[in-house]
């Protein structure tokens, strides 16, 4: 009996000896695979980050194009309105200028195409005694100009356009036609006016008297230019010296209307000069 049960306890010893071995191999298995399971878990948690940097990366760089887009997409569309605000006023205004009132070019246009009327001297030649300091400022005509600046209206009764109106535009639009003369200045104010050269596609009416006398005038004058004012179909035959003194009148409204809407970058001084210089 002592040699069985030495046997059998040799036996199971045997066999726990093996267990343990198994537990041991097993053990060393599970360290293993959990030493994989983190380098795996690392490298997703490292890939994960780089995905989601280069993520914000391209939704940042989106976004950086998008506001440049937009910013050029805004000054495109503020370039438009000052070009469709030119484009209208070359439809309206399609009217030369009077050499005395003509004025050269700079960082703003004037609304309408210009011409040099026959006969007439150059742009250039008109104003070459202008200088600002061969005039001294009105002081208060200066400060009438700065106050109207702040709020630029197109308001007759602002005593800045009161005193040029009284000085200026009426003694220029005073023709012997006074109702066709009121109903020019209320075109000019609502640029509601045309003016055109008299040429092949547009020629003077079958009656020959109608081109030899001014409508504005009432006296006899070969008339190269026709007229059409607000909403009046028909049409006036009007000459040079009258053509002139209107295309004065509209190059003003025009530049005032330019200053209202924003459109002239002159700073206040030669703002000031230049509406002086239409004023000489």
């Amino acid at each position: 009996m002592a040699e069985v049960k030495e046997l059998a306890y040799s036996r199971l010893q045997q066999e726990l000896q093996k267990a343990q071995l198994e537990l041991k191999l097993k053990d060393e298995e599970v360290v293993r695979l959990s030493q994989i399971r983190d380098e795996v878990g690392a490298e997703l948690e490292e890939l994960t980050a780089s995905l989601f940097e280069e993520a914000n990366n391209m939704v940042r760089d989106a976004n950086v194009k998008q506001a440049y887009a937009e910013k050029l997409l805004k000054e495109a569309n503020l370039k438009i309105e000052v070009l469709q605000a030119e484009v209208q006023a070359l439809k309206t205004l399609v009217i030369t200028s009077t050499p005395s009132h003509k004025r050269s070019p700079s960082n703003y246009e004037l609304c309408s195409f210009r011409e040099t009327p026959p006969g007439s001297p150059t742009k250039e030649a008109a104003f070459s005694n202008f200088s600002p300091d061969n005039y001294e400022v009105d002081p208060v005509f200066h400060q009438e100009f700065l106050e109207w600046h702040q709020n630029p209206k197109l308001d007759k009764d602002n005593p800045f356009l009161a005193n040029i109106y009284q000085e200026d535009i009426l003694p220029c639009l005073n023709f012997t036609n006074k109702k066709l003369s009121d109903a020019v200045l209320s075109a000019i104010e609502e640029n509601a006016i045309t003016i055109e050269q008299v040429n092949g596609k547009n020629p003077f009416p079958k009656s020959n008297s109608a081109k030899r006398r001014c409508s504005l005038l009432e006296a006899p004058k070969i008339c190269k230019y026709r007229m059409k004012i607000s909403e009046d179909p028909d049409w006036y035959y009007i000459s040079q010296l009258c053509r002139n003194r209107i295309a004065a009148v509209c190059d003003f409204f025009c530049y005032i209307r330019y200053i209202q809407q924003g459109l002239v970058k002159s700073g206040v001084h030669e703002i000031y000069w230049e509406i002086k210089r239409g004023k000489t």
